[in-house]
């Protein structure tokens, strides 16, 4: 399906289709543990992710209609007392209510809070003495002021500051950092930061922007910078179509921002159904034009015990996204999963060849990595439509009254990785001229498998959560366990702490190790670095939300 048809049904998703439950990113929790968390006002959208907007109110408990308006005066002077002004009848005491609408502020329209947070995080590599282990200490600052001025309009914006001191200073980054400094690439956002360097900051972003309102009580829009997810699964989210980058759920935080979309939602109470209808200006390059905006549609139904959603995301000069995905319950089992369908001729794969024939053009400025990329690794876009699937299931057990654990396994079928951990070099080297959609980290390999095991508040320990995960990827076999602990201290306090022990080839994608020993081609030029595999990563955090 070209983009142009795709760019055709986000539009006419947007005229006509409404839409569905807003999904949230994957909590943490959800993943690896955490114990209690202050909650934010109803509704409102933590550092984490934004919450489950409220669903409408039904038809029996939709406010009443606005009261007519009172006819203007027949004259009104200037300065004339007793007189109802311009601004009496439309800027009155919104207590009293407006000539605009019978809604009432509440007493406290306005709230502030956010979200202080700290971690200090250490990897060790197989063969590295203690004091060459990697350190990181990354601080984090969310600050969030929510508005409702009355029940049906609401306005949110989440702004965040990190930092980190063990960082060089501002103006020190440098595209040369030699391999064999990179830390663990489990703790990076993405796979390039092996042979990148960050500065220290203070960096600022923003996170969400966003206003809401509805239309006749019938239509709900949101307009804005956002989170909207969509699936169902905890590990591997492949059809997260409207997040410019895919989750890395091995990061005790999400750091991703929000994306700005404007967003259309029309329930169906009676059948619990929901539509959504997205139109997307942010891209990962620039929208210069109206015809660069993406955009999407999704219907969620409820049927009986089963809960399914279908999707399509378009943009301009690239093939429509599919998605789909359910989750149901059968006795004490809850299975779940999603699947998008996308079409390889929109990305690019690398494949490792012996004998590289490519020469830098004379006069190219490039570096060394690019010439090695580009020789040993040479670039072409895929074709033909390619399934990224994923499924799982959990259970629950009540072993007091009060207390339960969860265990539970997903398995990830990848149709855009690769089956062979020689082409993962390949996308990790920088190049002269990037590559287009290339995998990311945790989703290199072609099959992989995660299970877990999760107990909130056991027996007397009400403010503990202990979590285990083995995640492993089967295309080639290395793996990784990981054993996070929350506990709440003084109500609003979270200690967090975690440790992960690496396991499998050396080459793999969770134990990373690197060693190139070879000469540029054509210029001769020795090029050598090694990166040790990857081999335990621990750290511990603390975190405050008000």
């Amino acid at each position: 399906m070209s983009l142009r048809r795709a760019g055709g049904v986000g539009a006419i998703a947007l005229l006509f289709a409404g839409g569905a439950r807003a999904q949230d990113r994957p909590a943490e929790d959800e993943m690896f543990g955490a114990g209690t968390q202050t909650t934010l006002p109803s509704g409102a959208s933590g550092p984490s992710g934004p919450a489950t907007p409220p669903p409408p109110p039904p038809a029996s408990q939709a406010p009443s209609p606005p009261a007519p308006l009172a006819p203007l005066p027949t004259a009104v002077t200037e300065g004339s007392v007793g007189a109802d002004t311009r601004d009496d009848l439309n800027l009155s005491d919104p207590k009293a209510g407006t000539r605009f609408s019978a809604e009432v502020a509440p007493d406290d329209p306005l709230k502030i809070g956010g979200q202080f947070y700290w971690r200090v995080m250490s990897s060790g590599k197989q063969g590295q003495n203690p004091q060459d282990w990697s350190l990181s200490a990354p601080a984090l600052l969310d600050v969030f002021m929510d508005a409702r001025p009355n029940e049906r309009v609401r306005a949110f914006v989440l702004g965040r500051m990190t930092y980190d001191p063990t960082l060089p200073p501002n103006g020190t980054t440098s595209a040369s950092t030699s391999a064999t400094s990179a830390g663990s690439v489990q703790s990076s956002d993405s796979l390039s930061a092996m042979f990148g360097q960050a500065t220290r900051g203070p960096s600022v972003a923003l996170d969400q922007l966003w206003l809401r309102f509805d239309l006749m009580h019938t239509v709900f829009v949101t307009a804005g910078k956002q989170h909207v997810r969509w699936g169902t699964a905890r590990f591997w989210t492949p059809t997260d179509y409207l997040h410019l980058s895919p989750r890395n759920p091995l990061l005790p935080f999400d750091p991703r921002t929000g994306t700005t979309m404007l967003k259309l939602h029309v329930p169906w109470e009676q059948r619990g159904w929901n539509f959504y209808a997205y139109a997307l200006p942010e891209n990962v390059d620039a929208t210069s034009t109206t015809g660069s905006i993406a955009g999407a549609a999704r219907a969620e139904f409820v049927l009986d015990t089963l809960e399914a959603g279908v999707g399509v995301f378009g943009r301009q000069n690239s093939k429509a996204k599919f998605a789909g995905d359910f989750s149901f319950g059968v006795w004490d089992l809850d299975f779940y999963g999603e699947a998008a369908l996308r079409n390889a001729g929109d990305v690019d794969f690398v494949h490792y060849q012996d004998a590289p024939a490519v020469c830098a053009p004379a006069g190219a400025t490039t570096s060394m990595l690019s010439q090695l990329a580009a020789a040993y690794y040479p670039a072409h876009p895929g074709s033909g439509w390619k399934p990224q699937a994923t499924g799982g299931v959990s259970y629950t057990r009540q072993y007091a009254d009060k207390d339960t654990f969860t265990v539970g396994a997903e398995y990830f079928y990848n149709g855009l990785g690769y089956s062979s951990a020689k082409d993962y070099l390949g996308v990790l080297l920088p190049r002269d001229q990037p590559l287009t959609n290339p995998a990311t980290f945790f989703y290199l390999g072609r099959q992989y498998l995660g299970v877990f095991a999760t107990a909130p508040a056991p027996y007397s320990w009400d403010n503990t959560t202990f979590t285990l995960s083995n995640l492993t990827n089967l295309s080639d076999w290395s793996g990784m366990v990981r054993l996070d602990y929350s506990l709440t201290v003084l109500t609003h306090v979270r200690f967090e702490a975690y440790g992960a022990v690496h396991y499998g080839q050396q080459e793999g994608e969770f134990r990373m190790g690197i060693n190139v020993n070879t000469t540029t081609p054509c210029t001769g030029t020795p090029v050598k670095f090694q990166v040790e595999p990857g081999l335990f990563d621990v750290g511990v955090g603390l975190r405050v939300a008000l």
